[in-house]
């Protein structure tokens, strides 16, 4: 899925999911008002996305005259065609018959092959003053540079896992094992087969870890099509034990399969620039739907906060998405916070923050 096709993804589930919230209850501790946030019209939004994308795409273009290389989680298919010639002189009542091979190659789009690679992996942060203390998933776009050819070959999850094992951003974490990779994968129509490599097996070391590995894998695996279930196999054979409690994954999971081990507030895409407004969209199941947002700076100041309206709560599980003027945001400075006020005692509870990266992406290099 491209950029632009993933972004308009984005943005519509954003649009639908985005009522006025309704006025935040006056015993709840608010920062002081901030000024309205920015509406932007979602024709306009689609519109900078597209433009975003294709900014994006210029720079492979000129950098290379070559034909682009193959792509990280693209199927190539070459098809050979048997085309039959059928000639007749006009001196012999013999006929003779040539054959004419045609080769076609259809390829789909992902990120390229090669000394350099970018996309969007899953990491996860343990939530300040959480309960439950389960993870929460924060994924992030990254750039990777291949100072080692580390990234050769055509497994799609490599450059993630490779990725993913050097140092991280601060305050991210990260549960899948180095030597866990995805040998091979195979899509239909609502599934996800990934052959994986015999690590696997073992899990990363604890339920709650084992848990969150998978959790990272499908939102990795999946990050293109959400709605898709994965079939993990090891050496093509359906998983019977996997892990420190031997959790049978002899049949498909999905997104929805682990959410009783996750945080009651996660994010499922990037947060990302779009038209002057940050997208931050993601997954609770907070008290009465609601949730907050804030801005802060490096010293934990807060630069702005406002509420969300999720489209469920209070024991069922809701998506929210909500959009930050990006006039309120210092990439590399700043850092957006998401939290719900206890209904208790009015403290800030299952708070995770995700550090604004400089254009958007974390950049690393291999070897």
């Amino acid at each position: 899925m491209s950029y632009e096709k993933k972004m308009k993804n984005l943005l519509g589930r954003l649009v639908a999911m985005s009522p006025e919230a309704p006025p935040y209850p006056e015993e709840s501790p608010m920062a002081a008002k901030e000024p309205p946030r920015k509406r932007v019209h979602p024709a306009l939004v689609f519109a900078g996305a597209a433009a975003l994308v294709a900014a994006l795409a210029v720079p492979v273009v000129l950098l290379t005259n070559d034909p682009p290389p193959a792509a990280v989680g693209s199927t190539t298919t070459t098809t050979t065609v048997g085309s039959t010639t059928t000639t007749q002189p006009s001196t012999t009542s013999t006929t003779s018959q040539s054959t004419t091979t045609t080769t076609s190659s259809t390829t789909t789009t992902g990120a390229p092959l090669g000394p350099s690679w970018r996309g969007t992996i899953y990491l996860f942060q343990t939530p300040e003053n959480s309960f439950l203390g389960n993870p929460a998933l924060v994924p992030i776009e990254v750039a990777v540079t291949d100072a080692s050819s580390q990234l050769s070959g055509s497994d799609p999850f490599t450059v993630p896992l490779a990725a993913i094992g050097q140092d991280l951003p601060q305050g991210l974490e990260n549960a899948v094992p180095g030597d866990v990779h995805v040998l091979s994968k195979g899509e239909s129509s609502d599934t996800i087969v990934a052959d994986m490599s015999e690590p696997f097996l073992e899990g990363a070391g604890g339920l709650l870890a084992d848990v969150t590995m998978l959790n990272q894998i499908i939102y990795t695996l999946t990050q293109d099509d959400p709605g898709k279930e994965v079939q993990f196999t090891v050496n093509g054979r359906p998983v019977e034990a996997f892990g420190s409690e031997g959790m049978v994954l002899s049949g498909p999971v999905n997104r929805d399969s682990f959410l009783t081990e996750s945080a009651l507030i996660f994010l499922t895409e990037p947060i990302m620039e779009v038209e002057n407004v940050y997208v931050v969209s993601g997954r609770s199941n907070t008290f009465e739907a609601m949730l907050m947002i804030r801005v802060i700076d490096r010293d934990g100041n807060t630069i702005h906060e406002e509420p969300v309206q999720a489209t469920s709560g209070s024991g069922t599980w809701g998506e929210f998405g909500v959009g930050v003027d990006s006039d309120l945001v210092t990439p590399g400075e700043t850092s957006i916070q998401l939290f719900e006020y206890s209904a208790e005692d009015g403290s800030m509870v299952n708070v995770i923050t995700v550090p604004i990266f400089e254009e958007d992406v974390w950049s690393t290099t291999l070897g």
